[in-house]
């Protein structure tokens, strides 16, 4: 396939810096701390977070997160990759994320779906397979996943465009 046109390569290193700068700042992304927990109450969902970024507009999510690991489903369309995968969802009143990665090293996503409400706009990416390795990246740190590339999305009526999008989670 061939390169991604100057424009679009600048989306998403910019992204990609982006995502970087996010899961330094993310509150409650690690669950590790220098001193034992004083709280038999804290939840799980307290340990675990996710932000959503698209053409720069950032959201953290308020909720929950739900993540599922399963068998990878080699006959689903699209077909998952790897032995096992994780279904990742995360949804509040400003945004909604749906993520399928595979257990490969580095982790690939099998499809996503994104949207997003800010600054007066509504980016909706709906679901849609990963097609290519460049499009979407991903890494993974034990439960914490970073995934930065570019979806087929609509900012208003008639008007589909590739849209850069970036994404930090920790699975609970």
């Amino acid at each position: 396939m061939a390169d991604p046109p100057h424009g679009v390569r600048k989306g998403l290193a910019a992204v990609a810096l982006g995502v970087v700068v996010l899961g330094g700042t993310v509150p409650a992304c690690s669950n590790k701390s220098g001193a034992p927990s004083s709280s038999a109450s804290s939840s799980p969902a307290a340990a675990a977070g996710v932000t959503v970024m698209v053409e720069g507009h950032s959201h953290a999510f308020t909720t929950g997160i739900e993540c599922r690991t399963s068998p990878a489903q080699t006959s689903a369309t699209p077909a998952e990759s790897g032995t096992q995968t994780t279904r990742i969802e995360a949804h509040d009143d400003s945004a909604s994320v749906s993520l399928s990665i595979s257990d490969l090293t580095p982790p690939d996503v099998n499809s996503f779906a994104i949207s997003l409400k800010a600054g007066g706009t509504n980016y909706q990416m709906p679901y849609q397979p990963v097609q290519s390795a460049t499009q979407v990246q991903a890494t993974r740190d034990g439960k914490k996943y970073t995934i930065a590339g570019t979806g087929q999305g609509e900012t208003g009526p008639n008007t589909m465009r590739q849209l850069p999008f970036g994404i930090h989670v920790t699975c609970p």
